[in-house]
C-alpha cells in the first residue's frame, strides 16, 4: 500500500479523508471509488464501510490500473487520433470508409462537398453512391478489399445526392481490427472531372491541329492545280483563236476556278496558313461598320444591337478577315432564329488591371434556337454542317476558328437549346503607336501594258505551273531561265554568272526550299530581287529568313496579269 499510493506510516491512526483526500469529500456510507496518478502510475482507490459488531469500519484497496508508461502510451496515442481525425477532416481529398456491409463508417468534409450528403445523415447507412450500371463491378471490387487486397487508380463513376453523376479516380485498403482481421474497406477518391474537360480539351485541340495540317496541305495542293488552271486559261485566251462558243466556255472555266479559289481561302483560313494582313485597329469602329452591311444580309424580323465599350478596343487583326469572322456568326444566328429574334454585338475590355494580359472581348449573342449538346463537340470541324445539303460547306465557323486562332486569340461557345447562342471571341488588346496608325492603302492601278525586259530566273519543282509561268513571262518578253530545285537553280546562276534581274521562286520545294535558296543567293548577291509563290501564307515562312530580309509575296493561285504585274514593279522598283 506505502509502495503504490505513496502514503507513509505517518497516516495511521489519522481520519480516513484527511489521509485520502476527496473533493468534494464523500460521506463514506457506501463504498467509493476514484481514479487517481501517482509516481506509481495510474490508480484505483475504493473504500467500503464494513458493517459488523461495533463501530463502523473502512476497508481501503488501491489497485494499479496502467503503468506510467501505458498512460503516457495511450495519452501520445489520443493526440494522433486526434492529429489524424484533423486531417483527414481538413483533406481536400475525400476520404471514407464502410464496413462489411458496406455500411458508412467515416465521411470527411470533402465527401459532403462532393456527393451532397453530411455526415450526420449518412454514417451508418449503406453506401449510396453507386449507379445500378456499376453496382455489379463495385461488389466484384469490395470483395477484393475484404479479400485483403486494396487496389489504386481504378476509375469508376459515382452518383451525388442530386443525381448527377461524378467521374472518379479510387485508391483503397483494407481496414483491420487488433486481431488483423478484416473490418471493411477506407477509399480515397479523386475527382475527375476538371481532368476529363482538360483532357477532351487538349483532344480537341490535337485534332483540330491535325484536321488543319491536313487541310493546309490540301489547300496547298489545290492552290498549285488552280494556278495551272487558271493560268493555261489565260494563255488560252492569248494564244489560240476561239469561236464564241470556246470564249465563253473559258469564261465558265474561269468563273468556277474564281469559286474554288474563295473555298480554297476558307480552307487555309482554318488553318492558320491563309496570308494574313494585320493591322492595329479600333474594333469599336470596326463592328460599327461591319454591322451596316450584316443589316442587310439578315432578315428584318431580326433586330440588331450593338453594345461597345465605352473606350477604344485596340486589336491587331486582318480588317478584311475579321469581317468574315461577323459575317459568318450572323449569318449562323440569322439561320438559328427563323421566327425572328435579336442579335448582339457586344465588346468589352478585358483585365484592365493586367497590363500582362490585356484582352478584348467580342460577344456575339443571339435568341435562336440554341445548339444541341451532342453538336457542340464538332461546331468547329472543317466541313461539319447540319444545314441541309447545298445550303453550306461547313466551312463557316471554321474559317471563325481559323482567323481567331491566326489573330493570336481565342473563341470561347455557350448554347443552350431553346434559350439561344453565345460565341466569346478574346484578342490581344494593343497600345497603338504612331506607326500602327491604319491609314487606307491607296490600290495601285495595274499597268496597261505589262511587257517587260530583262532576265528572269524561275524556280519551281510542279512542271505545270513552272511551264505556264514560263510561257506566260516570256510572252511578255522577258527571258526565262528555269529550274526545277533550289539546288538546280543555284547550278544555272554559276553558268550565267549571276547576270538574273529577277528570281521567282516556289516557297516549298524539295532538297532546298525557297527560304534557304534566298540565303544561298544573298551570300553572291546582296541585292538580287526575288518574288515567293507560294499556295502557304507568307507568315509560315518569314519566320525563317534572316530578320529584315526584302522580298516580294505572291500568293498561289495567281493569273498571268497578276503573275507579269509583280514581275514588272519588282524589276521597276
Amino acid at each position: 500500500f506505502e509502495q503504490l499510493t505513496g502514503l507513509g506510516s505517518a497516516g495511521l491512526g489519522r481520519r480516513l479523508p484527511q489521509v485520502l483526500v476527496w473533493s468534494p469529500a464523500p460521506d463514506f456510507e457506501k463504498p467509493v471509488c476514484a481514479r487517481r496518478r501517482s509516481y506509481a502510475g495510474e490508480l484505483e482507490l475504493c473504500v467500503r464501510p464494513t458493517v459488523a459488531l461495533g463501530p463502523v469500519r473502512f476497508t481501503a484497496t488501491v489497485r494499479r490500473t496502467r503503468s506510467p508508461l501505458e498512460a503516457d502510451l495511450e495519452r501520445q496515442l489520443r493526440i494522433v487520433r486526434q492529429t489524424l481525425d484533423a486531417m483527414v477532416e481538413a483533406s481536400p481529398v475525400t476520404i471514407l470508409t464502410l464496413d462489411r456491409d458496406k455500411r458508412v463508417t467515416l465521411w470527411n468534409r470533402a465527401a459532403e462537398r462532393m456527393f451532397g450528403w453530411s455526415a450526420e445523415e449518412i454514417i451508418g447507412q449503406p453506401y449510396p453512391l453507386v449507379p445500378a450500371e456499376e453496382w455489379s463491378s463495385f461488389e466484384k471490387l469490395y470483395d477484393q478489399v475484404l479479400a485483403g487486397e486494396g487496389f489504386t487508380g481504378v476509375e469508376s463513376r459515382r452518383q451525388r445526392r442530386d443525381g448527377s453523376f461524378i467521374d472518379l479516380r479510387m485508391h483503397t485498403a483494407s481496414m483491420r481490427n487488433a486481431e488483423g482481421e478484416v473490418t471493411g474497406a477506407m477509399a480515397i477518391l479523386e475527382d475527375l472531372t476538371e481532368t476529363r474537360r482538360l483532357e477532351e480539351r487538349v483532344r480537341h485541340a490535337q485534332k483540330m491541329e491535325a484536321v488543319g495540317r491536313l487541310a493546309g496541305g490540301i489547300a496547298h495542293d489545290f492552290n498549285n492545280l488552280l494556278t495551272i488552271i487558271i493560268g493555261m486559261c489565260d494563255l488560252m485566251n492569248l494564244e489560240v483563236e476561239l469561236d464564241p462558243q470556246g470564249h465563253e466556255y473559258l469564261d465558265e472555266i474561269q468563273r468556277v476556278s474564281e469559286s474554288a479559289r474563295e473555298l480554297v481561302a476558307q480552307l487555309m483560313t482554318f488553318s492558320r496558313r491563309q496570308v494574313m494582313r494585320p493591322q492595329v485597329i479600333d474594333l469599336n469602329d470596326r463592328v460599327r461598320e461591319s454591322a451596316r452591311m450584316i443589316q442587310r444580309l439578315i432578315r428584318d424580323d431580326i433586330d440588331l444591337h450593338l453594345e461597345l465599350s465605352f473606350e477604344p478596343a485596340w486589336v491587331r487583326v486582318d480588317p478584311t478577315h475579321f469581317d468574315q469572322i461577323l459575317v459568318n456568326l450572323a449569318v449562323n444566328a440569322s439561320d438559328a432564329m427563323p421566327a425572328g429574334g435579336e442579335l448582339v454585338f457586344r465588346t468589352k475590355i478585358e483585365d484592365e488591371d493586367d497590363d500582362d494580359f490585356p484582352l478584348v472581348r467580342l460577344e456575339v449573342i443571339d435568341t435562336g434556337v440554341g445548339i444541341p449538346e451532342d453538336v457542340l463537340p464538332h461546331i468547329f470541324d472543317p466541313f461539319f454542317t447540319t444545314k441541309a445539303v447545298g445550303a453550306g460547306t461547313g466551312l463557316g465557323l471554321a474559317n471563325v476558328y481559323g482567323i481567331v486562332q491566326q489573330s493570336g486569340g481565342h473563341i470561347w461557345l455557350y448554347s443552350e437549346p431553346g434559350v439561344g447562342t453565345t460565341f466569346k471571341i478574346y484578342l490581344p488588346r494593343v497600345v497603338p503607336t504612331e506607326e500602327d496608325v491604319v491609314e487606307k492603302i491607296e490600290t495601285k492601278p495595274t499597268p496597261s501594258d505589262l511587257s517587260g525586259q530583262g532576265t528572269i530566273l524561275l524556280v519551281e519543282d510542279e512542271d505545270a505551273v513552272r511551264a505556264f509561268a514560263a510561257r506566260a513571262l516570256a510572252s511578255r518578253g522577258y527571258k526565262v531561265l528555269e529550274a526545277e530545285t533550289g539546288a538546280v537553280a543555284l547550278e544555272v546562276m554559276e553558268e550565267v554568272e549571276g547576270e538574273v534581274d529577277l528570281v521567282v521562286s516556289d516557297v516549298v520545294m524539295p532538297e532546298m526550299d525557297g527560304p534557304t535558296l534566298l540565303v544561298e543567293l544573298r551570300k553572291a548577291n546582296p541585292e538580287l530581287k526575288i518574288i515567293f509563290v507560294s499556295g502557304y501564307a507568307e507568315e509560315a515562312f518569314k519566320k525563317n529568313l534572316p530578320e529584315g530580309e526584302k522580298f516580294v509575296f505572291l500568293p498561289k493561285p495567281f493569273s498571268l496579269k497578276q503573275l507579269a504585274k509583280a514581275v514588272k514593279e519588282t524589276i521597276g522598283s
